[in-house]
């Protein structure tokens, strides 16, 4: 049984929002941004949550070997990271300042310090980083019309389901290839 306090807190949202609003487009881009392209990478989707803060997270995995790249793995993992900032670049009108859309870029420079480590011929960090950041714009730009496809299903705030996710890929590829 509900307590009077979380009954009252239920009617005011309820009339405060009847039917719950939609979260911003440039958010559902964004995150939409970061699952097509690690579904073109092949990583299995995990996740994705959007925010009433107007943030969202995307959680995905790619299976891993011993016999792995570790190289290819973090060019990868980065490419897909900065995925959702470049989305965001797509779309002029949904542009805001860096910090809020683009994050915190302290993994990616790691990852590229940690490439350059792993392998210097590929350059310097920053080296590294505009290379990743060129190739993160490319699959975006490429792959714009299925990024969004799914951010037009990504319809309310919560937790999408890895399943969820897989599925609205799945039947946003098939919608486009027809």
């Amino acid at each position: 049984m509900m307590n009077t306090y979380d009954w009252w807190v239920a009617k005011l949202r309820a009339i405060r929002h009847s039917k719950p609003p939609e979260p911003p487009m440039r958010v559902r881009l964004h995150e939409a941004g970061h699952a097509v392209v690690g579904y073109r990478f092949g990583y299995t989707q995990q996740g994705i949550m959007l925010r009433e803060d107007d943030t969202g997270e995307t959680s995905q995995q790619h299976a891993t070997g011993m016999d792995d790249d570790m190289s290819v793995r973090l060019q990868t993992e980065t490419i897909i990271s900065m995925a959702g900032f470049a989305v965001t670049l797509e779309y002029p009108e949904y542009r805001t300042d860096a910090l809020r859309i683009g994050g915190d870029v302290q993994m990616e420079l790691v990852n590229a310090a940690i490439i350059h480590r792993i392998d210097p011929a590929m350059g310097s960090t920053d080296e590294i980083m505009d290379s990743l950041w060129v190739r993160a714009r490319l699959a975006a730009g490429n792959n714009r019309p299925l990024i969004r496809a799914v951010a037009d299903r990504l319809d309310r705030y919560g937790f999408y389901t890895g399943e969820e996710i897989q599925r609205i890929l799945d039947e946003s590829v098939k919608e486009l290839d027809h």
